[in-house]
């Protein structure tokens, strides 16, 4: 199937507006998301196509004409013939991974979502106020900020998208159908739900807040049974995490105000008080670290009897049970090698030696995220130069990469060194210092013909994609 120059792929999601697929661009086969006008019956009833059409084309020009490097970009408009009618379409660029996916939230909204390192909760909100504040200033606001709407590259940078329901300063209001809500459930500012034409950059400030609430706590805030529970306002954050404490409490009180006055003023005071609490957070744990002793905190190697080495083919449907994962895609049995100590050993020669599970790692591995084929030739690449003196380098299983995942640490657990970390990095005291590419990484593990599985070994998940997105490389071998 193709919808104008560009073949499509695979179905990315569909809305009121329409659908966005993922396609491949002509001669290069470049991947890329395409956004087409299709919309709900009851919507083009109520708003007519003509306005509709005008609105979606509003889209793609306001994304274009930001150019923000944390604001996806649009590369191209153009309307083709499909399913009977001439309907416009805009491609942007595309990216695998999105924040909800990161944090494990599913259509249940309300349900419990994994927690995310500090330093990368906070880079993710820091990213995108940067880009609400370059929204704000040419007079848009967003209105539909939310985890799905942020896309995250191989280089760990925020990309928000969806513009659909964004507001132009003296835009003439009703585009949108009466008595329909602006906005997703528990993202959507309470101003937003009874005066959505009215709101204004603020509006956009209260989901960061959720959001990075969410991040740090792996809770829902304004979930209304918790609130129930708390007298109607949100628990304190500091009860949820070793993180926190009364100064972030203070921070998210004003960041998800109900009334938009008690707010911060705009994206760059509040980024500015983000940044303020980080570093001295990072303080904090460089005060904690320096009180330990070199051996820190010691737990048990987490490591099953008879690790799979065999690559396997797991559906969504069977792979919990397969691979051993609770309800968040997270290992019941997880290895955490920066607080093993004496269990992996740096050899000196660019691997990793495993005693308990009898397996040698490559310390670095790939040096860029690529794509699953890639990752075989990358290994093929591996055995035919001996890296390392060896010549039987293979993509791990995700039982094995198991074995050397992390549970996201809170204060003590920050000053362990961890044997795949290089000195900038072990000596930077707060996890400040991360590298994507060799976080999310390739299994052997097949989800399907066109998919996949992936570990992301910071956070502790595992997760699907296709072929085509890119994640690290990190081989492993056998040891007799």
């Amino acid at each position: 199937m193709k919808i104008g120059r560009y073949e499509v792929r695979g179905l990315l999601g569909r809305g009121g507006m329409g659908a966005v697929y993922k396609v491949a661009q002509p001669v290069t086969g470049r991947i890329a998301a395409l956004k087409l006008l299709r919309p709900a019956d009851i919507l083009e009833d109520h708003v007519g196509l003509e306005s509709l059409a005008a609105k979606f084309e509003k889209e793609a020009t306001m994304m274009a004409s930001l150019d923000h490097p944390n604001i996806a970009s649009v590369w191209d408009y153009d309307t083709a013939y499909v399913a009977g009618a001439t309907r416009p379409f805009f491609v942007m660029e595309y990216y695998c991974l999105n924040l909800g996916m990161l944090m494990g939230e599913i259509y249940r909204v309300e349900a419990p979502t994994r927690r995310l390192p500090l330093e990368r909760a906070v880079s993710y909100a820091l990213q995108t106020l940067d880009a609400l504040d370059r929204m704000h200033h040419a007079g848009v606001v967003h209105r539909d900020v939310k985890p799905f709407n942020i896309m995250i590259t191989g280089h760990d940078e925020v990309k928000l998208i969806d513009f659909g329901l964004s507001r132009l300063r003296g835009e003439t209001p009703g585009m949108e159908p009466g008595n329909v809500k602006v906005g997703s459930p528990y993202y959507a500012p309470p101003e937003q739900e009874h005066d959505p034409d009215g709101v204004d950059g603020r509006a956009d400030l209260y989901p960061v807040g959720i959001m990075l609430y969410r991040m740090l706590t792996g809770v829902l805030p304004n979930d209304e049974e918790l609130l129930a529970q708390h007298g109607g306002t949100i628990p304190a954050a500091s009860s949820y995490s070793e993180d926190l404490d009364d100064a972030w409490d203070a921070f998210f009180i004003r960041a998800t105000a109900p009334d938009p006055a008690d707010r911060f003023a705009d994206a760059r005071a509040m980024a500015a008080e983000l940044a303020r609490l980080r570093d001295r957070w990072r303080a904090r744990i460089r005060s904690v670290c320096s009180l330990l002793d070199d051996e820190g905190i010691v737990s048990p190697p987490c490591v099953a009897d008879a690790l799979r080495a065999e690559p396997c083919k797991a559906g969504v449907g069977s792979a919990r049970e397969r691979f051993g994962l609770d309800e968040l895609w997270r290992p019941r049995c997880m290895g955490r090698p920066s607080q093993v100590v004496g269990q992996l050993a740096d050899k000196g020669d660019g691997t990793v030696l495993d005693a308990a599970s009898r397996r040698m790692w490559q310390k670095q591995g790939s040096d860029y995220p690529l794509t699953w084929p890639e990752a075989g030739d990358y290994v093929a690449w591996l055995n035919e130069t001996a890296y390392a003196g060896h010549s039987d380098w293979r993509l791990p299983t995700v039982d094995e990469l198991a074995t050397i995942m992390e549970e996201p640490p809170m204060l003590g657990g920050y000053c362990m060194a961890s044997v795949f970390r290089d000195g900038a990095e072990n000596a930077s005291g707060s996890g400040s210092v991360y590298d994507a590419s060799r976080d999310s990484l390739w299994t052997c593990d097949r989800k399907s013909y066109m998919a996949a599985w992936f570990v992301s070994t910071t956070m502790g998940f595992v997760g699907w994609q296709d072929d085509t997105c890119r994640f690290g490389v990190r081989a492993v071998r056998t040891v007799a």
